[in-house]
């Protein structure tokens, strides 16, 4: 039987976007941009979960683009009825671009006589050689055109290889998405191709390395087991979700204790990705891609592979995407789950007696990858055995290049290859955790350390305390990292205090963080303002769910949460959101060409005070399971 959070099916799918098209009357130029599960208001599924309340209304929540009319649509269907339940037209936004809509722009830019004349400028004559993405354009092109800027490479041959190896310098295509036709190509003077293949397939043109294989055997099979999207392992308990926007969510995650499961995480999901780029070449300057917003990261899931992607005893979820005509199409293996090895958990030797006690520590790994273009980001949700939930990042692919003269410095790039430069850029993750620490009634308080002056009480000058902050508003709650105070921000139950008296609570602990370096005023930092801030909170509510809004392309800026925050609604004994960027600060090196080696960054939820001593103390010792 399906639970009120499970994804979307395709039979769903396709069930929604007929139900619309029956309503509003289908085009030959809609385009159906997200179908995704229209979850259940938090108050209705913890009724109905508690028990005395009837099962939430399965709904599915469609956005569509009406290209004829330059219109954007969201619809609400109740899939049990097969009826639209809500319908209305959302004036002055772009929707995401679809995947057919960036194919199509590629095809449109390559037979466009302007943009041939430019290819024939720069000695080549064979466009099907050439490939173009599509890259949204932020502010900088009219809101009333849908809007994309296409960018140029050229292949050495048709058999896949390196295309970022030969960008085409100083080419830009401007394509009307609506109609699919260039509207301008703004060719600021044609420069060499380079001439360097930059293959890194079959060892970049040297021998393989000798690597003697490294199995990974659970001969029992996993610990974990897996009930439709419901997961258990170890004392954890949690839903896998899935949306088109977000790619993988986390619901309803617990810790089993005594028979019952307390609640640590609602919901927890990578609800934005801005790259903006730190280059004023004219082929990278208005590079700021929110990739969550502006293309949705779900349709872009790798199939993940056993050996490689993840390794060991592994179990697979699909998902289920509607494509651009309304068509349900199933993505094979977009999240992977698996156990792994993490080395020492604890361990001690008295060394009077001799005695050793120790244990190994095992961790759950739910993962996705999605390719973006030319990144690769894989997410990755990892369940530690003494209660601590780890994100992590990790980052590869080829970076975007552009073309330079050869022997001209490039202050605000690497030049990685003669005439190839990879420009300075960042990435920035916002992640959106609706915590409930034992329950929805929670406080944030910021944490950090307190250096104490030497005087009577402390004459060494040694002492140092913890200094505790509630954030009563969400105003106060705007917060940034600061690694030197050992900052971290804790979520206490507001009532609940453990066998010592303290709240019960987590805490978010950072990891390595950077802040964006555009000025205030510039393009992205007016439309990512909730990067002014590593730390947001919000109280829950159903339909805030991005912080840069529900319809980023394009958009000025200002939506989201500033916009939400500028009411500073009270925040103690609450339901309250987390909302933490981090950020992946890029200035390229040589070693990250052709193809970049795995970046990682993340940050932890901790628990403090939520057991009365260390959960792990359970777990066997080597050689004992």
């Amino acid at each position: 039987m399906e639970h009120p959070l499970d994804p979307l099916s395709a039979e769903e799918i396709e069930r929604a976007t007929a139900a619309v098209a029956r309503e509003r009357g289908s085009a030959p130029r809609d385009r159906i941009v997200f179908v995704d599960l229209h979850e259940p208001d938090k108050a209705d599924l913890c009724a109905w979960r508690d028990g005395g309340a009837p099962t939430p209304a399965r709904e599915a929540f469609v956005v569509l683009l009406d290209s004829a009319a330059h219109a954007a649509w969201e619809a609400v269907v109740d899939l049990s009825a097969g009826r639209v339940s809500a319908l209305r037209e959302v004036p002055g936004v772009q929707p995401a671009i679809t995947p057919e809509e960036y194919a199509e722009a590629e095809l449109a830019v390559k037979r466009d006589p302007g943009y041939l004349a430019a290819l024939a400028a720069r000695g080549i004559e064979d466009p099907d050689l050439v490939i173009v993405d599509s890259w949204t354009v932020g502010d900088f092109e009219a809101p009333t055109l849908r809007a994309a800027r296409g960018l140029s490479w050229l292949r050495a041959d048709l058999t896949g290889d390196n295309a970022y190896a030969r960008p085409l310098g100083n080419l830009v295509a401007v394509i009307d998405l609506d109609a699919m036709a260039v509207v301008r190509v703004d060719d600021h003077g044609a420069l060499p191709v380079p001439p360097e293949a930059g293959d890194y397939r079959g060892g970049g043109g040297r021998p393989y390395r000798d690597q003697r294989p490294l199995d990974i055997v659970q001969s029992e099979g996993p610990t974990f087991t897996l009930d439709g999207r419901l997961l258990r392992w170890s004392q954890w308990r949690l839903r896998v979700g899935f949306s088109a926007r977000e790619g993988l969510v986390l619901h309803e995650v617990g810790w089993e204790q005594d028979g019952a499961v307390r609640s640590v995480l609602h919901r927890a999901s990578l609800a934005e990705l801005v790259v903006p780029y730190g280059d004023p070449n004219p082929t990278v300057h208005f590079k700021g891609a929110f990739d969550v917003g502006e293309f949705g990261l779900g349709p872009l899931l790798n199939a993940l592979e056993l050996g490689c992607d993840c390794v060991g005893e592994i179990r697979y979820l699909d998902a289920a995407i509607a494509t651009g005509t309304g068509a349900a199409r199933v993505l094979p293996n977009a999240i992977c789950i698996h156990e792994e090895d993490a080395g020492l958990l604890w361990k001690h030797t008295d060394h009077r007696s001799g005695r050793v006690d120790q244990a190994r520590a095992r961790r759950l790994v739910v993962s996705s990858i999605a390719t973006v273009g030319n990144y690769e980001y894989g997410l990755f949700w990892r369940l530690h055995q003494d209660g601590t939930i780890e994100a992590e990042l990790q980052l590869t692919g080829v970076m975007h290049t552009a073309g330079v003269p050869e022997d001209c410095p490039q202050p605000f790039a690497t030049v990685v290859a003669p005439g190839v430069s990879a420009p300075n850029h960042q990435h920035f993750f916002t992640f959106r955790l609706d915590l409930d620490v034992d329950g929805e009634a929670n406080r944030v308080c910021e944490v950090e350390a307190d250096p104490q002056p030497a005087g009577h009480d402390d004459p060494d000058g040694v002492a140092f305390a913890t200094r505790r902050t509630v954030l009563r508003g969400e105003s106060e709650a705007r917060r940034t990292c600061d690694p030197l105070r050992a900052r971290r921000w804790r979520i206490e139950h507001a009532t609940r205090r453990n066998r010592m008296g303290g709240p019960v609570a987590y805490e978010l602990v950072p990891g390595a963080n950077v802040l964006p370096m555009q000025a205030p005023g510039s393009s992205i930092r007016r439309r990512a303002r909730f990067l002014d801030h590593h730390f947001w909170v919000t109280p829950y509510r159903r339909d805030e769910r991005f912080p840069a809004g529900d319809h980023p392309n394009q958009h000025p800026g200002g939506d989201g949460l500033p916009r939400w925050t500028a009411a500073d609604r009270p925040l103690e004994h609450a339901d309250v959101v987390l909302w933490y960027t981090l950020g992946e600060h890029h200035v390229p090196r040589l070693e990250d060409w052709p193809v970049m080696p795995v970046a990682r960054l993340g940050f932890h939820l901790r628990p403090v005070g939520f057991f009365d001593r260390s959960p792990a103390l359970d777990v066997p010792p080597p050689g004992r399971g």
